[in-house]
């Protein structure tokens, strides 16, 4: 069962973690960096065209320039909240996509990659996870976006809607679109478990860090 993130004395954060909690933790963050690599169309070339715009040789910036020109607006609803348009005109928001849709999407699949690597570091069991705060806002961060997903997936627009499909669970009515992906349909009450596992784990970190 899950403790709570805390300060220790050498000013790290940590918190406790059992197998199955981590494991969750784990696939539900990479299910989310998978949707949003394949929903924008990323193929891991981003760093070449990184190195690609800041070469010294034109013709390779002026590549890399054109390339990150088209950049795919979300179809999933879920990555439309994580990747907002920018602006109600179609023309400004395609343009606000095009120069900072690859950035914000490196930095979130960088926040995702970041606590793969610290559930990996602890093992399969149950462990402790300590942390520094660098580490600590790149958790905080992707604990949301996966929340974004989840609360898609769910329904939810606000945070009171969650109490409302626990009620409609209660009376047998399921949630339309549970699962991440459309391949993938997990029922209602463990996509609230884990929404609700997520939550108290951003709180925790939260408190924590205050």
């Amino acid at each position: 069962m899950a403790h709570a993130f805390r300060r220790r004395p050498d000013g790290s954060l940590a918190c406790r973690l059992d197998g199955e909690e981590k494991a969750i933790l784990a696939q539900v963050t990479q299910e989310t960096a998978d949707l949003i690599r394949a929903d924008l169309g990323l193929d891991g070339e981003s760093t070449t065209l990184r190195r690609a715009a800041d070469s010294e040789d034109p013709l390779r910036r002026l590549e890399a320039e054109f390339a990150g020109r088209d950049a795919r607006e979300p179809s999933d609803s879920a990555v439309q909240r994580l990747f907002p348009a920018a602006s109600q005109d179609p023309e400004l928001a395609a343009e606000y996509r095009r120069l900072g849709q690859q950035d914000l999407a490196d930095a979130k699949l960088g926040d995702l990659r970041r606590v793969l690597a610290i559930l990996d570091a602890t093992g399969n069991g149950h462990s402790e996870v300590v942390i520094g705060d660098e580490d600590a806002m790149a958790l905080l961060r992707a604990l949301n976006d996966v929340r974004i997903v989840l609360a898609d997936r769910l329904g939810l627009q606000r945070d009171g809607d969650l109490d409302t499909v626990r009620m409609l669970q209660q009376i047998g009515e399921r949630v339309e679109g549970a699962a991440l992906t459309d391949d993938d349909h997990v029922g209602s009450d463990i996509v609230i478990a884990v929404y609700e596992l997520l939550s108290w784990l951003q709180e925790s970190l939260l408190r924590a860090l205050d």
